[in-house]
């Protein structure tokens, strides 16, 4: 980024305390990237989105939201030319992961994060087919990218709570799904405000912008096959080996992203999607859903998230605990 996005990182501290959101009533804390800024919200970590973001399974739907993001063709041609996702796909998940439990609890990290993230993209330019020159800061690219976090969650909630979303809820993830767009300085004009905006825009992108090639389906045919190209390449004695051990992962992987696909871009992907497999997914979401109840957050939470949600509510007893003082018999009298 330029020197005032690096000068920016310095000034994060300055924090202010929390007001009312239009669109919530549990806002984050309110830090400064800079002074001549406007705030940025943190996101809360008793808010609907850090209890779902933090466990272990979560990422995996967060599958069909990469899925939608290789769709858009900006997306699609930059991150063939400069990501190592066919080379070393498991190193850009785990970076990956490590990135969103950062915006969601790394409080003033998160921030930082945002400002790392638009300088490693910022040099990441190309001509494509067409010759035109393209960016991964493209700012319709870099606002669906964010956009399609909200896409997945909002259809999951079967999956992640055993039902429907309700309207509030699907308000505050919404409004959580802005926020981290202006963690990561996401270009705001023309982002989505409200849930019908949101539709809007999400009916322009499926019908006018994202499209497949020849390639992408071959990915998709290769994955339903619970194959890879990774495995492909493996000598022989491990090759069948590792094949067998990864398929239940694969399957689980496959079900998790194509599940939560807009039917359209299934079409446009080239797979089928079968009601004995959308009974296959639900049945392994209801097994998780009950294994999250019953174990101990230390083993469902991802350990940053385990620790701030454990930080947030130690934070609040003590909140509660200073209310005794008596302090604060005298303190409504003051002027």
């Amino acid at each position: 980024m330029t020197h005032a996005a690096d000068e920016s990182v310095t000034r994060l501290p300055r924090a202010v305390p929390d007001t009312p959101h239009p669109a919530t009533e549990r806002p984050g804390p309110r830090v400064w990237a800079s002074d001549d800024e406007e705030p940025i919200e943190l996101i809360a970590p008793d808010s609907l989105t850090a209890e779902m973001v933090g466990h272990w399974t979560y990422l995996m739907l967060e599958g069909a939201a990469f899925a939608m993001q290789g769709l858009h063709p900006v997306i699609r041609d930059v991150t063939d030319k400069y990501s190592v996702s066919r080379t070393d796909p498991g190193g850009r998940a785990i970076r990956s992961v490590d990135s969103v439990l950062r915006w969601t609890y790394g409080g003033l990290e998160a921030v930082q994060e945002g400002t790392r993230l638009r300088s490693l993209h910022e040099p990441l330019t190309m001509r494509n087919e067409a010759g035109k020159r393209i960016s991964a800061l493209n700012p319709g690219a870099y606002q669906w990218v964010i956009a399609t976090a909200y896409v997945t969650t909002a259809k999951a909630g079967p999956l992640l709570i055993g039902r429907e979303f309700t309207s509030e809820e699907l308000d505050d993830l919404l409004a959580d799904n802005i926020r981290i767009a202006k963690i990561l300085r996401v270009p705001m004009k023309g982002y989505p405000q409200t849930r019908a905006e949101f539709d809007a825009y999400y009916e322009h992108i499926v019908t006018e912008v994202l499209s497949a090639n020849d390639t992408v389906r071959a990915d998709y045919a290769m994955l339903r096959k619970s194959d890879t190209e990774q495995l492909r390449a493996l000598p022989y004695p491990a090759r069948p080996i590792v094949r067998a051990l990864a398929r239940p992962f694969l399957r689980f992987n496959y079900l998790s992203i194509v599940g939560l696909l807009d039917p359209r871009l299934r079409t446009m992907i080239g797979v089928d999607w079968t009601p004995q497999e959308q009974r296959r997914l639900e049945q392994i979401y209801a097994v998780i859903r009950f294994a999250y109840k019953v174990l101990p957050e230390r083993l469902t939470y991802f350990p940053i998230a385990y620790h701030a949600r454990g930080h947030h509510r130690a934070i609040q007893k003590m909140k509660v605990r200073e209310l005794k003082s008596a302090a604060y018999k005298v303190r409504p009298k003051q002027v």
